[in-house]
């Protein structure tokens, strides 16, 4: 497995200087995604069909979770179920969500999320259409465990590394397009369509060099969705 492709910068500068304004680096962003897809050659022909899927999320979020904790004292968040990655000022949160074929390319229209948020992820969306979708503080060491008042939850501006995932079978290769993108709003069929902002990362390009059982094209992880 191997590689990026373009990176697209846009008015506020390149994704390294957008996401270091975080206190992220692109290097996280882009392992997760590496790890994720190299899980998925646990998946085997007798597996259930979204077998290759759950394992690249599980990977996704567990990587995530490392490499902030480690690196940078991030602590993992669960609110009712919901997977999250909290900063040591409890000011921000990421998330793994999947989205559509516009994700990763810039303009309009904006992606989608694949499947509808869910009533954890509408009243994370919902909270950050109080919040300014600027930048925040950079995380401080020594932070505790991530357990946050009802305030804190309140002001918690919560990210997405929105994914799309496209198999070129005939030229043998997968490509992943990313962005960690602000969510402002659910749309009526209950998925997230609107983005406060959005910061493009590199499409990764894999050669396809595992057989995943047929049918599956992305997560397909209940908890996480609901």
């Amino acid at each position: 497995m191997s590689g990026n492709a373009w990176a697209r910068p846009d008015e506020r500068g390149s994704h390294e200087v957008q996401l270091a304004e975080l206190g992220l680096k692109y290097e996280y962003f882009e392992r997760l995604i590496s790890e994720g897809e190299e899980a998925r050659a646990g998946a085997t022909e007798d597996d259930a069909k979204n077998a290759a899927g759950t394992f690249d999320y599980f990977a996704r979020v567990r990587t995530l979770r490392y490499l902030l904790r480690t690196e940078a004292q991030w602590k993992g968040y669960d609110p009712k179920q919901s997977p999250l990655t909290v900063n040591p000022d409890k000011t921000m949160a990421i998330g793994v969500l999947l989205g559509d074929a516009r994700t990763g390319l810039p303009g309009n229209p904006q992606p989608r999320s694949h499947r509808p948020a869910g009533v954890a992820k509408e009243s994370l969306v919902a909270r950050n259409q109080d919040l300014d979708p600027g930048l925040f503080p950079l995380p401080q060491q020594g932070e505790p465990e991530a357990e946050l008042t009802e305030d804190e939850y309140a002001r918690l501006a919560t990210w997405y590394l929105l994914t799309y995932r496209y198999t070129a079978r005939k030229q043998g290769f997968i490509e992943v397009r990313s962005e960690l993108s602000l969510p402002s709003r659910v749309g009526p069929q209950g998925k997230i369509d609107s983005w406060d902002r959005r910061i493009l990362l590199p499409a990764i390009r894999f050669k396809r060099t595992f057989d995943y059982p047929e049918g599956d094209t992305g997560f397909d992880v209940p908890v996480e969705e609901w």
